[in-house]
């Protein structure tokens, strides 16, 4: 079963190419007599998912760039987001792990470093898992076949 395909929008690569930012991008539509919210790009210059299509907005970016509507947007399975964890836990676990190391944890922290330890361990095996299911299969190599390099 495949997974659920979504649509992302390649206007920041357009945009890269161009060497244009998002506002100057909407001077240039609104120049042409195209009229929509600014906030309308920044929601197709960004890395999610779009939620909807506005025809008449992909319509002048298309124009304004030259290029069809397959090229503007890719459909393709949700992007996989790793689950990290704060800057105020890492440093939590850093003291704790020296002490650990110096051999000074007291009981409490040694059960908070227990439980830390299986949070952190929790959190790499859910970015496992999700990474297994969302990455592509190689192919398996022939017998006998050299490897290409």
């Amino acid at each position: 079963m495949e997974a659920t395909r979504y649509a992302y929008s390649t206007l920041p690569d357009l945009l890269t190419k161009a060497r244009l930012t998002v506002a100057e991008m909407h001077k240039r539509l609104t120049a042409r007599g195209f009229r929509f919210d600014k906030k309308t790009l920044y929601r197709l210059a960004s890395p999610e998912p779009m939620q909807r299509i506005d025809a008449p907005v992909v319509g002048a970016i298309c124009e304004e760039f030259d290029v069809n509507l397959g090229d503007l947007l890719v459909w393709q399975p949700v992007k996989p987001r790793l689950h990290r964890i704060g800057a105020d836990v890492q440093t939590r676990l850093d003291v704790l792990m020296e002490k650990n190391n110096q051999g000074r944890l007291t009981v409490r922290e040694k059960k908070e470093l227990d439980e830390l330890g299986t949070t952190v361990e929790r959190l790499s095996m859910e970015n496992a898992r999700m990474l297994s299911r969302n990455s592509k299969p190689r192919p398996a190599a022939r017998r006998g076949q050299k490897k290409r390099s």
